[in-house]
């Protein structure tokens, strides 16, 4: 049986680490970053490894973008003893370059639970794509 322990502690990992980038706090990533922790370019482009390198990634696009608003949908939680994945929507309204975006779509996070907390250990983002006919 699934611990709702567990999902709880997940929901507030989720919503912590969001909060952390979206206030301009990157640096404050690191206690929910697995060391060895890999982010998956969306489509699947290429692979970022490694707590610092994740990092430095929202550190970089913290800096270069003017963020005006974050949404996060409810986290979608499976556990499956000490490995969870969790999924939810997004949406980012924010400023980069003098152009305004406002992105969309699906972050899906692995967890495990280590040392007796729940660390990301692989992520990726599903972005939104226009309908398009085929």
């Amino acid at each position: 049986m699934v611990s709702e322990e567990s999902r709880r502690q997940i929901r507030e990992v989720v919503h912590q680490l969001n909060d952390a980038w979206a206030t301009g706090h990157p640096e404050k990533l690191a206690g929910f970053f697995h060391e060895n922790i890999v982010m998956v370019h969306p489509d699947f482009t290429g692979r970022s490894e490694g707590r610092d390198t994740c990092i430095a990634s929202y550190a970089e696009f913290c800096s270069a973008a003017i963020i005006h608003g974050v949404k996060i949908g409810e986290p979608g939680i499976e556990v499956f003893g000490n490995t969870a994945v969790s999924t939810y929507a997004y949406e980012v309204d924010y400023e980069m370059g003098g152009e305004r975006f406002n992105d969309s779509g699906r972050d899906l996070f692995v967890f495990v639970l280590e040392d007796g907390r729940w660390q990301a250990v692989w992520r990726t983002m599903i972005i939104s794509q226009p309908d398009s006919v085929n």
